[in-house]
């Protein structure tokens, strides 16, 4: 049941930003939105809560829940949930980002905004019944500040998913490195990628014929200024933002696939383990993993699916790319289907369901 969104709507004057982020426009996009750095959590506290939260409390008075999953980001979603626990309904809130921890919106330029936060992020889910977290990390970090046990439920990929019969062609004569998605997120950026391609050609000034690096996604406007520079010609391009079938024919073709869990850091990204990496496992590829204390690093590794490398030293990421051009890497080893959507949705289920049966008020319905 969808609700407004002044953000989705006429009034947000950065929309066109929205629909290239979303690929729905081959342009650039621009950094987050100053109004981002003063509302506490999040923008949709005002410009979607108020909607949602009317609208589950209309629903509920017509035909009570048995369980309210909520999922952030936003992380004034798991408002609605705060309030509908309130009213005695059993409450699981799901953290596909960090909240105060690795959160994916810049740093509060206010030592009050911080404190508010974290007042906020710990008064809300100590109130839920159930946590789970995306990540290791976010769940270690949660479990020593709230003292609540977080298990752990990653992102993940649809066997069902069918890559496209045709995608961007690749060199069959290079080692082709495809990156998937967006290169600049909030406090990262891929500057030092950048830099490691400049260094890998210094050191080998025939380095294009040998390698070749495939950019599909939205394209920032500071990674724009990257790809003008005319020494990265015949190296480097970017496609733009393609429909998903072609993106996964894309990686399944790939020689490489690169994963950017660290670069020109505002601050560390420890769990960083991006929805398309999941996607890389089950293309069954090689995974680069730049970021080597990242969360992705540790799955990749773990998986048998390739190898990482620091992401924020020129020097480091060159011997990587002179590494993919002189031995390549091995195709993965192990299977993934634990990464699988179904085997996660089961995980997920059984949280809910012990949510439920451990409730009294809530009433069970028959199968």
């Amino acid at each position: 049941m969808r609700t407004r969104d002044l953000l989705a709507g006429l009034l947000n004057w950065r929309r066109a930003n929205l629909e290239t982020l979303q690929g729905r426009r081959q342009e650039t996009y621009a950094e987050a939105s100053l109004l981002e750095r003063l509302v506490v959590p999040d923008l949709s506290l005002v410009g979607w809560l108020p909607f949602a939260l009317q609208r589950a409390l209309t629903l509920r008075r017509g035909e009570p829940f048995d369980c309210v999953v909520t999922t952030s980001p936003p992380a004034s979603a798991h408002l609605i949930g705060a309030a509908l626990r309130s009213l005695g309904t059993p409450w699981l809130a799901d953290l596909r980002d960090g909240w105060t921890f690795d959160p994916p919106r810049p740093a509060w330029p206010t030592r009050l905004q911080v404190v508010v936060d974290g007042m906020l992020e710990r008064a809300v889910l100590r109130r839920a019944d159930r946590v789970v977290a995306v990540t290791r990390p976010i769940a270690s970090d949660l479990e020593r500040r709230l003292d609540v046990p977080v298990p752990v439920i990653t992102n993940g990929f649809d066997p069902d998913d069918r890559p496209a019969e045709e995608a961007p062609p690749l060199a069959p004569a290079r080692h082709s490195l495809v990156h998937t998605g967006r290169m600049t997120v909030v406090g990262r950026s891929p500057l030092a990628f950048f830099q490691g391609l400049h260094e890998y050609l210094r050191r080998r000034p025939d380095g294009a014929q040998q390698l070749e690096v495939v950019l599909a996604g939205p394209v920032s406007a500071e990674q724009q200024a990257l790809l003008a520079d005319k020494r990265l010609e015949g190296l480097v391009r970017s496609v733009g933002s393609l429909e998903r079938p072609q993106t996964l024919a894309l990686q399944h073709h790939a020689d490489t696939l690169l994963v950017l869990a660290e670069g020109n850091d505002v601050r560390p990204s420890r769990s960083v383990a991006t929805g398309k990496l999941f996607e890389y496992l089950a293309a069954g590829r090689p995974v680069l993993v730049l970021g080597e204390g990242s969360e992705a690093a540790r799955i990749v590794r773990e998986a048998g699916a390739g190898v990482a490398a620091r992401g924020d030293h020129p020097g480091v990421i060159a011997s990587a790319l002179e590494r993919l051009v002189d031995q390549g890497l091995e195709t993965p080893r192990k299977a993934v289907d634990q990464y699988a959507w179904p085997a996660l949705i089961r995980r997920l289920e059984a949280e809910i369901e012990a949510l439920v049966a451990a409730n009294p008020r809530t009433r069970v319905r028959a199968p």
